[in-house]
C-alpha cells in the first residue's frame, strides 16, 4: 500500500478490486437524512475474508475478538471497519451471541441484526446507493423509532439506547416496539452499570428534553432496573423531577447542571446510594448534592444561612452563578443569590481591626457580611 493518505474512495476501490464492497452503516447514514453532522463514520465490508483484508491493509489495528473489527485511518481519522455479520442469541446479555462473519453474508443480513430501522441503513461508498430494506428513511420522516425485527430484545442494551434516542431525537416510539423493550427487563438488570452511565452521559448534554429518557424507561418498566433511585421516587416527585430536569435543559446543555436539577427531588443520602451502585462523574454528584442540601438549608431565608451557602459555593463544584441558574430554572422558591453577593461586598469596605489575625479576620468579615445582608433582607420585606 502507498504511504499517502488513504481516502474513503481509495479504500472502497481497493476492496472492490479484490471482490468486496464497502458501506457506510448505522448512525452516520441516519444522521445524513436527519440533517445532522455524524460524529462517527463506521464502515461494513462485504465479500472478503479477514486474511485478505489484513494483507491489503497491514496498518489496520484489529480490535474485534468474536468477529473481525479493525481501526483504520481513513481520510486522516481512525475509523471502525467491521465485516458484515449475522448474530444468533445463545446466552444472556450483549455478549450472549454466536457471530458469523463469512464473505457470503450480505449487507441486508448485516442490517437485519441492528436495533432500529433508522439505524438499519447503509450507503455504498462507491456508488452512493442507499440500502434501506426496513424503511428507515420513512421512519425518520415520520419521526418514529421502530425495532428492525423481533430480535430487538436479544440485546438488552438496545432498550436503553432506544430510550436515549427518543430523548435526543424527540422521536415517538412505535407501539409494537414497546413490548420488545419491556422484554429486556431481566437481562438489562444484569448489564454492567458503566454502560448505563455511558448512555446517560450521551443523553444529558444532547437531548432537548432529557427527562424523556427516564420517562420512557419508566413507561417500559425499565427504570427500576436501570436508575433505581429515580424509580423509588413517588410518582408526583418523579414527575416534578423530570419537569425540572427539562427546565434546566431549556437554558443550558451543561451535563453537570442538568444532573444537578435532580438534586431538587433526591436527597443527599439517595444520591450517595446511586453513586455507590454506579459511579457517577464526581462533578455531577457534587453539584446535585449541593443543590439538594442548599435547598433544604435555605428553606428559611436568613442572612447567616445565605452567607454560609455562598461560602460553600465558592469552594464546591457548583459556583454561585450555576446555583442560581438551576434554582431559578426549576422554580424552587429560593431567591437569586447573585444580587445578595453584591450587597455582601459592601462589608469589605470597612477596615479590618488591626488587632485581628488569621481566622479571626474571616470570622469578623462574615459577621459584617451577615449584618449588611440582614439589613438588606429586612428592608426588602
Amino acid at each position: 500500500m502507498s504511504t499517502s493518505v488513504l481516502t474513503e474512495r481509495g479504500f472502497a476501490e481497493t476492496i472492490a478490486e479484490h471482490g468486496g464492497r464497502v458501506f457506510r452503516v448505522g448512525g452516520c447514514v441516519r444522521d445524513q437524512f436527519m440533517g445532522a453532522t455524524a460524529k462517527d463514520i463506521d464502515f461494513s465490508v462485504v465479500g472478503m475474508v479477514k486474511k485478505n483484508f489484513k494483507e491489503l491493509f497491514p496498518e489496520a489495528q484489529e480490535i474485534g475478538k468474536s468477529f473481525p473489527v479493525f481501526l483504520l485511518k481513513i481520510d486522516g481519522v481512525k475509523r471502525e471497519v467491521a465485516f458484515a455479520r449475522t448474530e444468533k442469541k445463545i446466552g444472556l446479555g450483549y455478549k450472549g451471541f454466536r457471530v458469523s462473519a463469512k464473505p457470503k453474508i450480505t449487507i441486508e443480513e448485516d442490517l437485519f441484526r441492528r436495533d432500529t430501522t433508522v439505524n438499519s441503513m447503509a450507503k455504498d461508498c462507491l456508488t452512493g446507493e442507499i440500502i434501506d430494506p426496513f424503511g428507515g428513511r420513512a421512519d425518520i420522516e415520520a419521526k418514529v423509532l421502530r425495532a428492525t425485527s423481533e430480535h430487538f430484545s436479544d440485546d438488552p442494551m438496545r432498550a436503553l439506547r432506544l430510550a436515549g434516542h427518543a430523548a435526543r431525537f424527540a422521536f415517538a416510539i412505535d407501539i409494537a416496539t414497546l413490548p420488545l423493550m419491556r422484554a429486556t427487563n431481566v437481562e438489562l438488570d444484569e448489564e454492567p452499570v458503566e454502560r448505563m452511565v455511558a448512555e446517560l452521559g450521551k443523553v444529558l448534554p444532547e437531548a432537548k428534553q432529557p427527562g424523556r429518557f427516564f420517562r420512557v424507561l419508566a413507561q417500559t418498566k425499565l427504570l427500576s432496573v436501570t436508575f433505581k433511585e429515580l424509580a423509588a421516587l413517588p410518582a408526583e416527585e418523579f414527575a416534578k423531577g423530570m419537569e425540572r430536569l427539562d427546565a434546566v435543559a431549556n437554558v443550558t446543555n451543561n451535563a453537570k447542571l442538568r444532573f444537578a436539577a435532580l438534586g431538587t427531588v433526591l436527597k443527599k443520602e439517595m444520591l450517595t446510594v446511586w453513586n455507590k451502585r454506579m459511579t457517577l462523574p464526581s462533578d455531577w454528584l457534587d453539584a446535585a448534592i449541593t443543590v439538594s442540601e442548599s435547598i433544604a438549608f435555605l428553606e428559611e431565608i436568613t442572612a447567616d444561612k445565605v452567607v454560609d451557602t455562598m461560602n460553600k459555593l465558592r469552594r464546591g463544584s457548583l459556583n454561585l452563578e450555576e446555583f442560581d441558574l438551576v434554582t431559578q430554572a426549576t422554580d424552587v422558591k429560593i431567591p437569586q443569590l447573585g444580587p445578595m453577593k453584591a450587597v455582601m461586598a459592601l462589608a469589605k469596605g470597612e477596615a479590618v481591626p488591626k488587632s485581628l489575625q488569621g481566622k479571626e479576620i474571616g470570622e469578623w468579615l462574615k459577621t459584617k457580611q451577615v449584618e449588611v445582608l440582614a439589613k438588606h433582607l429586612n428592608s426588602s420585606n
